[in-house]
């Protein structure tokens, strides 16, 4: 499967028709999705208790984001399936630390790339069995910019970039503050249909999320900051010396204390410091090409960048150039992957 590039799901219109089109287009993964997450519940708690608890998080999106609850009432419709599960899916909150998993992003602009554009560099891992729910998310949405989006099923977004020339990458963080709130997926959504890096940073900002991923965004400019935020806190962590590596856990001082149990980041630690000597290593020659190699790394195996462990592994990577509006996406692992390049008109 490494070799068959994820298909790409596009969609235009207005939010709900938008919505309604994914979910037409995706209608067997979502059901098949619904079905396996019932058994993976987190221990001791039933499917109607977290339906409930989602309620109080859909009030929180409904104030802040209506048109993406529409969206996702879209999808509801057109993959016929309840709008309160897929509402639960986008709340990762209830599902941790059970759903915990990782990745790892690395970033490079100017003097450290070989003809000074800004490269974004980002792998996900995930449970093995999620490659086949993958699907690419080709999305106009009203008046907001184009965008393209890797997802899971058609629901969540884990990366992508805008043809207003915004990308968007980031870990998972395991933080001791999670509240009720906005879902970090439905940020991330938000992320994407952002027309400046003002914006997108706002967003990553919002004052009723419920938790934060740590969003690596980017600009045209070659502007790239690592938002590193938790539920009640945020570090806006600007790129440094042209290059930055970021893995799942904090490092900003002031975010540490957010840290929910430091005893599991070992391999994260191990990741984002091989991540940030690999850039240094290349630095001023770093090219698309050249982050293939560098994603399909393995020191540390099995648990590398190139993940290949037994209950988490890589299961796609993402190449963004956000200048010129190209990515080179793949499925499965770096090492054993095909790339395919997709291209957005500028918006």
């Amino acid at each position: 499967m490494p070799n068959t590039p994820i298909p790409i799901i596009e969609a235009r219109g207005t939010h709900r028709e938008v919505g309604r089109q994914i979910g037409e287009q995706c209608r067997e993964r979502i059901q098949s999705m619904f079905a396996s997450l019932r058994h993976e519940l987190p221990p001791g708690v039933t499917w109607e208790a977290m339906l409930n608890q989602s309620r109080v998080y859909l009030a929180y999106s409904r104030a802040v984001y209506p048109q993406y609850i529409e969206e996702l009432e879209g999808i509801a419709e057109g993959a016929q399936v309840s709008f309160d599960e897929v509402f639960l899916t986008m709340c990762e909150e209830l599902w941790e630390s059970f759903a915990w998993h990782g990745c790892t992003d690395m970033a490079a602009r100017g003097k450290a790339t070989a003809d000074g554009t800004t490269l974004i560099a980002h792998t996900n891992d995930l449970l093995p069995k999620t490659e086949a729910l993958l699907v690419l998310l080709k999305v106009q949405a009203e008046n907001e910019p184009e965008f393209l989006g890797v997802s899971v099923g058609g629901i969540a977004i884990s990366a992508g970039y805008n043809a207003a020339k915004i990308s968007l990458t980031g870990n998972q963080l395991d933080s001791s503050d999670v509240r009720p709130g906005v879902p970090r997926l439905l940020v991330v959504r938000a992320i994407l249909g952002s027309k400046t890096l003002s914006e997108a940073m706002s967003h990553c900002l919002l004052p009723t999320r419920a938790s934060s991923y740590n969003n690596v965004i980017a600009d045209g400019s070659g502007e790239v900051y690592s938002m590193e935020g938790s539920a009640t806190d945020m570090e806006a962590i600007y790129i440094k010396d042209d290059v930055m590596a970021h893995a799942n856990h904090y490092v900003a001082p002031s975010m540490r204390r957010f840290e929910r149990d430091r005893s599991v980041i070992a391999n994260s630690i191990i990741r984002h410091n091989r991540a940030e000597y690999l850039l240094r290593q290349h630095y001023g020659k770093l090219t698309p090409e050249l982050f293939r190699s560098l994603l399909a790394d393995h020191a540390g195996y099995p648990t590398s960048i190139c993940k290949h462990g037994t209950e988490t592994q890589t299961v796609f990577s993402i190449i963004i150039q956000v200048e010129t509006l190209k990515a080179w996406i793949g499925r499965g692992h770096p090492c054993e992957t095909e790339y395919t390049e997709y291209q957005l008109e500028p918006y």
